[in-house]
């Protein structure tokens, strides 16, 4: 006892630092948790007037409708598209033009006439939409499309044209084997990364730091074409980053406009390529998805493992997947820290290859490997 009171002046500083170590280390931990990456978008033209259409002067209206039937678009909404009814029913109340519908033809005629020649050919009825971000960042679908048929949108336009062809690729090799999501999947990072540095010039190797933001910059474009979905924040109840109107340009919602028909993500890319312990039950079938969110979480936001593989635990023990999906989710996310995270950055096409194999490689069903 004696002693102890002799050693107290000094083990209460000791235990301060210790408690103040705790507690900033926790700070870091909860900036880390609640950190999120949002994409700011170009604001769109205020007024109508603020893009150079050209008012090409068309008989009718009967002309108009039948010029947009012919560059594709749906006779009536299919998956939320205006469809030429929609457009024709703003034209009645002035909400459009015949020049603007005019110029919308042209626009989508030359989007088709590109995506077809470059391998990809996007589905006309896809840029026909109008959503609630498009509209707060004052952007309709007459407006994008213009824009995207400009010169300067040409490396965002091969992008996606390129990124979609790869899909269709997967998607008609898929019922065969000889194709499959995992390689579909990892294939577009490449693609991303040659859009990437046509828009941002690539930082020194001898920059570590410069390396690791364009690389986040690569895997933000790569995340948005190959699903572009997030995850809320169970602590600010937000979406933990997100592409803002580019959310919707990537290959699934593509492809859902081609077939007409509304599909998840995991309907729409399956599971196929992935070693059975990173899929765990034939339910566990959003593992692109998790794939592409993960990396995102972990190399962009720098989430630790430890609570990503806790969300798992979480989910399994409140009965929202059972012991393989947590397993097979956890071993992924531990693939990502291990084999993908401490390389990309580097040397992004050598860090593909070798992710490629560690995926395809069938493991123990533990976790941890």
């Amino acid at each position: 006892m004696k002693k102890l009171k002799e050693d107290l002046p000094l083990l209460i500083p000791i235990a301060l630092l210790l408690l103040l170590g705790g507690l900033l280390g926790g700070y870091r931990l909860y900036q880390q948790l609640t950190t999120s990456v949002q994409v700011t978008p170009p604001q769109g033209p205020v007024t109508p007037a603020a893009t150079p259409f050209r008012a090409l002067q068309p008989e009718n209206e009967a002309k108009v409708a039948e010029r947009l039937l012919a560059a594709g678009l749906n006779p009536t909404p299919v998956l939320g598209d205006t469809a030429v009814s929609g457009h024709i029913e703003r034209l009645a109340k002035g909400e459009t033009s015949l020049g603007r519908l005019w110029q919308y033809s042209k626009d989508l005629a030359y989007l088709n006439e590109y995506t077809a020649t470059h391998g990809g050919p996007i589905p006309t009825s896809f840029w026909d939409v109008r959503t609630p971000k498009m509209t707060a960042n004052n952007w309709d679908e007459y407006t994008l499309v213009h824009q995207m048929a400009q010169p300067d949108s040409e490396p965002y336009l091969r992008f996606l044209t390129e990124g979609y062809g790869r899909f269709r690729q997967f998607k008609a090799a898929e019922a065969s084997g000889e194709d499959t999501a995992l390689d579909a999947a990892l294939d577009m990072l490449p693609l991303a990364e040659i859009y990437y540095a046509t828009v941002t010039e690539k930082p020194s190797p001898h920059r570590p730091e410069e390396l690791a933001e364009y690389a986040n910059g690569v895997l933000m474009a790569w995340q948005s074409l190959v699903a572009g979905s997030s995850r809320t924040n169970p602590l600010t109840r937000k979406p933990m980053f997100s592409h803002s109107i580019f959310a919707r340009n990537n290959v699934g919602t593509m492809y859902q406009y081609d077939m007409g028909q509304e599909m998840g993500i995991s309907e729409v890319w399956g599971v196929t390529g992935f070693a059975p312990s990173l899929v765990g039950t034939p339910e566990n079938a959003n593992q692109v998805e998790h794939m592409s969110i993960s990396i995102i979480l972990q190399i962009v936001l720098g989430i630790p493992t430890t609570v990503l593989n806790g969300i798992e635990d979480e989910k399994m023990l409140a009965g929202k997947a059972n012991q393989a999906e947590a397993n097979a989710d956890k071993a992924l996310n531990n693939a990502i820290r291990q084999e993908f995270k401490p390389f990309f950055a580097r040397d992004g096409e050598t860090a593909v290859e070798h992710f490629r194999r560690v995926l395809k490689t069938d493991r123990s069903t533990n976790p941890d490997y």
